[in-house]
């Protein structure tokens, strides 16, 4: 599963998405025991650090009254 580019997609859907995402490489890297932390922290920057993931953060703490980490 990789988080889907659909046009119309709401901020809370890419979220939920983006969410769901890295729960799986999360769950991966422990069941596997893996021994390289630094590719699922990759794999993690890879979700978080997108564009428009970014983006829908930024949007969805504006309209939620939530401070984004600076």
């Amino acid at each position: 599963m990789s988080v889907p580019r659909i046009p119309g997609m709401t901020d809370e859907e890419l979220m939920i998405y983006a969410l769901r995402e890295a729960q799986l490489i999360l769950a991966a890297h422990i069941e596997r025991g893996s021994r390289d932390p630094e590719e699922t922290v990759t794999q993690l920057m890879d979700i978080i650090d997108r564009e428009d993931v970014a983006a829908a953060t930024g949007r969805l703490c504006l309209v939620y009254g939530l401070r984004p980490a600076k």
